[in-house]
């Protein structure tokens, strides 16, 4: 036996018990309630008569009987009104009246164990018989005359089974409700545990293929300084009897490009989870994407008819553009305005785009994609971390780059990357593109 059959069988003797119990009580006190009534209205048997046990008995019968509604409503439910008939027919007024609380209790239990099309014909039988009972133990007993007998059998009938059956099936169908709620709510949470995982196993290959992608794009920036090394050295080496200085200051080029390489390198691997494998072939005489790529960009989606223009806001003073900006953070620059244009022309076709590349601050470069798509679901779509925006992420979190995003006041979306100069020294990207050509 199961711990709940076993939790159900306890309530059920507890509940059999607590009605033999009150009953029993209440028979053995009514002599007490026989004397104290005053003008002998209450006719009670004498305990230990014969008719005294006879109703013990059935009592005790009908608590019994309550054991079986669980299993057997019907059965039960027609013992204990046949046991009170019985006792109608044999006991005293006052005394039969003991047998209703048996047949209350049997009706409460079994009333919703079954479908209403299959307990209502029993209920029926059970209030008539109720009624029957009741008439002949009045009509027996001589308490009453035959219309007040008959009007007190129809409100013990109508009483006893009907008002029971209608609390019980209520309470019944509330709990019911609450239990399909209960399950609705247990569903959906499981629905949601699983989209939610669903989510996070797709973020994840969004990551993974993001890291992929920058382990090719690192081996391209590697293939770009070592050939641009590899021109300085050359250089040098025709340098070193005819112009020692320039050689020297090759010498320094070369090492500062190793330095960078190094550097770039450092922070990739640090964070690619699947470092991949190389790709032979084309894929080292592929360019690397730089701030000076950007223009090229914008012009090829203006091109495509995507209505998108570029501000560029040069660094004052004796800056040059690009001055502190590695080619990792170049190439981070240009891949997220790459990635807010195809934002831009998935969540808000047709609505104007600009591109703002500001080097005015000495100390960082901002960059900023704005478009005027005013769409509602965008907001749910990236506002909470879409696949696009993982990438993003990806990539400024590689050179320590703040990214911001979300909606603007006026309905539109704006992503915003602030990558911070290096100014301790290496060359900057244009200086080794020059180098490299």
């Amino acid at each position: 036996m199961t711990s709940e059959a076993r939790a159900r069988w306890a309530v059920a003797l507890a509940t059999a018990l607590a009605c033999w119990a009150f009953t029993l009580a209440l028979l053995v006190a009514l002599p007490s309630l026989a004397a104290a009534e005053a003008g002998g209205a209450v006719i009670a048997t004498p305990p230990g008569s014969a008719l005294w046990w006879c109703t013990a008995v059935t009592l005790t019968l009908q608590s019994a009987a309550l054991l079986g509604v669980r299993s057997r409503p019907r059965a039960a439910l027609s013992a204990v009104t046949g046991l009170a008939l019985l006792l109608g027919l044999l006991a005293p007024g006052v005394e039969y009246t003991l047998s209703h609380l048996g047949v209350l209790v049997a009706v409460f239990l079994a009333a919703p164990r079954r479908p209403w099309q299959e307990m209502r014909p029993v209920l029926a039988l059970t209030a008539l018989a109720v009624a029957a009972g009741t008439l002949a133990n009045g009509l027996r007993s001589g308490l009453s005359t035959m219309p007040g007998v008959l009007g007190e059998a129809l409100v013990q009938g109508v009483g006893i089974v009907g008002i029971t059956a209608l609390v019980s099936l209520s309470l019944a169908s509330i709990r019911t409700a609450r239990e399909a709620q209960r399950k609705e709510g247990q569903a959906l949470a499981r629905e949601r545990d699983a989209l939610e995982r669903e989510r996070e196993a797709l973020i994840r290959a969004t990551a993974s293929e993001e890291r992929a992608a920058m382990a090719r794009e690192l081996h391209d920036i590697a293939a770009h300084h070592l050939s641009g090394i590899a021109l300085v050295a050359g250089a040098a080496d025709r340098q070193i009897d005819t112009d020692p200085h320039a050689a020297h200051e090759s010498v320094r080029q070369v090492r500062a490009q190793t330095r960078a390489v190094l550097d770039d390198i450092r922070r990739v691997v640090g964070l690619l989870r699947d470092s991949g494998r190389g790709e032979q072939g084309g894929q080292a005489e592929r360019s690397v994407e730089t701030l000076a790529t950007i223009p090229a960009l914008v012009e090829a989606r203006a091109a495509a008819g995507m209505p998108v223009r570029l501000i560029q806001r040069a660094p004052s003073g004796d800056q040059e553009p690009g001055e502190g900006i590695g080619p990792l953070a170049q190439l981070v620059a240009y891949r997220m305005v790459q990635e807010s244009l195809t934002n831009a022309a998935e969540h808000a076709p047709g609505a104007p785009c600009l591109v703002t590349v500001d080097e005015t601050d000495p100390d960082e470069l901002v960059l900023t994609v704005r478009d005027e798509g005013a769409d509602p679901a965008r907001i749910s779509a990236e506002g909470t971390g879409g696949y696009g925006l993982v990438g993003m992420r990806e990539r400024a979190g590689l050179i320590d780059a703040p990214l911001e995003h979300g909606p603007t006041a006026d309905g539109g979306w704006q992503v915003r990357l602030r990558i911070p100069r290096d100014l301790t020294g290496l060359p900057s990207a244009p200086g080794i593109q020059e180098g490299a050509r």
